[in-house]
């Protein structure tokens, strides 16, 4: 498996695989509307947004995992105005999971966290119907630091927890 970090020219490619994960994970817990819906585009529009050379490189990192130059995985992390360093998105393709892939993009993003923002919490956002990410999240000790309700953009209402990592427990999962 090769990591590399992520470039404007892969955001097809992202938004392909950030589709394919939400259409997996969340069946059942989203509408089928929305999951069967113009999610591709939605997603390609954000991946080209997050993408554009205007952010800096200390705020934002993305992780790629590939293997023969196809893409297996992800991981997105955001510096947070409130010093707190936001896991936002982290995807494995559906058929690889439980291979290591999402436990390896971990270890990545957490280097770098603590690379470019020493001390600093990590944290992710998880729906809490989504039990198979809870117990990964656990397993890599995560600690939950909140439980709320989001309302996401199409309309809809879910519950969410969030998880934390402290510097000792960013340290735990470094490469």
């Amino acid at each position: 498996m090769d990591f590399r970090m992520g470039t404007p020219g892969d955001a097809d490619a992202i938004a392909a695989l950030h589709t394919e994960s939400w259409r997996s994970a969340y069946a059942g817990i989203m509408p089928a509307s929305y999951l069967d819906g113009p999610l591709l585009e939605e997603r390609r529009e954000l991946w080209a947004t997050r993408l554009t050379p205007e952010v800096p490189g200390d705020a934002s990192h993305l992780l790629l995992a590939e293997r023969d130059d196809a893409l297996h995985g992800f991981a997105y992390l955001i510096a947070q105005p409130d010093s707190r360093i936001l896991l936002d998105n982290l995807h494995v393709r559906p058929t690889l999971k439980r291979s290591g892939i999402g436990r390896r993009l971990m270890g990545h993003a957490f280097t770098w966290a603590a690379a470019q923002h020493p001390g600093k919490p990590v944290y992710l956002e998880v729906l809490k119907d989504n039990s198979s990410a809870i117990a990964f999240y656990e397993r890599c000790g995560g600690s939950v630091t909140r439980e709320f309700v989001e309302r996401l953009p199409p309309g809809f209402e879910l519950p969410v927890i969030e998880y934390t990592w402290t510097s000792q427990g960013v340290d735990a999962l470094k490469n």
